[in-house]
């Protein structure tokens, strides 16, 4: 076993005591360093809460003008109040998601669009359920769209619009006919030729013999399911052979059904509305 002599000795601890040293002086380094990072980031973030709330604050940025585009059946007013928009607030602090989703409980708003266009105007963009029908449930009515959704109950609205029979039993619409519905009120909405979508007052519906369109003249014309275009081209010949007869087509009703006979017979007008025929 040897031992190490005193000049050995000292100078072993001399290079313990300069390693440990510099291993001192990199933990103060970064010590340093880090305190230093941690410093930045304490000022950089008072500044960005301080330059916040000065946007926040700012008399530029205040809200000063509402613009709101795309109302037919519902007004601006009614969708400001919804909103919760408040005036002179910034611009910044809106919450454009929340705004929309108090909009869209507005039952005629489809879509709605909230934009902030700086420094100080929001515009809202809406789109509106486009009605099809008035769809009778017991003893109201209610608007139906292009997609059978039935949005809004009937509280006399100006409406030109066709109502819907027949398709609802217990406050519940059938999908199946309000879906063969929706097929025949837009063939007529496209049709050129008589009967056309204006001149229709009512449609009824049933499940096992199919549709009856009523016109406004009082006429009634039976097209059952399907194939709605080749029944309704059958009319021309018969209403040109009432003419000659002299015969007013109005109160009568027109069995297309059959592609081989067209019947013709005289309303009942026991019926109540689905004789006469139902306009709004």
């Amino acid at each position: 076993m040897k031992f190490k002599t005193g000049a050995g000795w000292k100078k072993s601890v001399e290079v313990r005591k300069n390693r440990l040293k510099r291993r001192s002086s990199k933990i103060f380094r970064e010590a340093a360093v880090v305190s230093l990072l941690w410093l930045v980031v304490l000022v950089m973030g008072v500044l960005l809460i301080f330059s916040y709330n000065l946007v926040l604050t700012s008399p530029w940025l205040k809200l000063e003008k509402t613009t709101v585009k795309g109302c037919a059946n519902t007004t601006e007013q009614d969708l400001l109040l919804v909103s919760g928009i408040k005036p002179a607030t910034n611009i910044l602090a809106l919450n454009v998601d929340g705004i929309a989703r108090k909009i869209k409980t507005n039952p005629w708003v489809e879509e709605v669009y909230v934009v902030r266009e700086l420094p100080n105007r929001l515009i809202i963009e809406i789109q509106e359920r486009k009605p099809m029908a008035l769809v009778k449930r017991e003893d109201s009515l209610y608007f139906m769209d292009s997609q059978g959704v039935i949005f809004k109950k009937f509280e006399g609205e100006e409406a030109n619009l066709p109502v819907l029979t027949g398709c609802a039993e217990d406050g519940k619409e059938d999908p199946v006919l309000v879906r063969k519905s929706i097929e025949l009120i837009n063939l007529l909405s496209a049709s050129n030729s008589f009967p056309q979508i204006k001149n229709v007052s009512e449609i009824h519906g049933e499940e096992n013999i199919g549709f009856s369109i009523f016109l406004d003249s009082g006429l009634c014309l039976k097209v059952g399911f399907g194939d709605y275009e080749g029944k309704l081209k059958r009319l021309k010949p018969v209403l040109a052979d009432l003419a000659r007869r002299n015969v007013n087509p109005g109160f009568l009703t027109i069995d297309l059904n059959d592609p081989d006979k067209v019947t013709v017979q005289k309303n009942d007008l026991t019926g109540g509305s689905r004789g006469k025929g139902v306009r709004t």
